[in-house]
């Protein structure tokens, strides 16, 4: 199985205002998380990432992903999630409900508390960052405070448009 860490983000490491907001990120990053979601058919996010992204405007929705498995990460087994979303305690139960839903190639996209939740178990092969042409003074970063290294190897470079440069990394073990 394949575990791959996809995230849009300031030049800096921002993925977020501290209140949540993304709107530093172009629709370009919408547009390839799209694109992301419709190969891997799933992706895993945290709770309060599933929360900021429903407050979002029409049109940057994880509901109009309705082909893919969407699986929430949360510590709260009570939190009421709306339809066709599937609830996991922790980063290695989200991979076995899709393991067991026969899917080989997972998608990660946030935030900060899950990716790192991930990274200290050591389960992300390969992280792709598409990386907007902004700097952000104070917000939440790529990764939350933790204990855990990730050792990468550079993939790929492609400039996606003129403010958006995509960085590929395999993940070395």
């Amino acid at each position: 199985m394949k575990v791959t860490l996809f995230m849009a983000m300031s030049l800096n490491g921002i993925i977020a205002r501290k209140n949540g907001d993304e709107d530093f990120l172009s629709h370009d990053n919408w547009n390839s998380l799209s694109e992301l979601v419709k190969s891997f058919q799933n992706f895993i996010i945290g709770r309060k990432t599933f929360e900021a992204v429903k407050k979002w405007d029409e049109g940057y929705n994880f509901d109009d992903f309705k082909d893919a498995k969407k699986i929430i990460v949360s510590r709260n087994q009570n939190y009421k999630l709306d339809e066709g979303y599937i609830l996991a305690s922790n980063p290695k139960e989200a991979l076995e409900i899709l393991k067991d839903n026969g899917f080989n190639k997972i998608l990660i996209t946030g935030g900060s508390g899950l990716n790192s939740s991930f990274a200290k178990e050591n389960l992300i092969d390969e992280v792709i960052l598409n990386v907007e042409s902004v700097i952000i003074g104070e917000g939440i970063p790529l990764f939350s405070s933790n204990d855990f290294d990730l050792n990468l190897k550079l993939v790929d470079v492609k400039k996606l448009s003129n403010d958006i440069v995509r960085l590929h990394y395999k993940v070395t073990k």
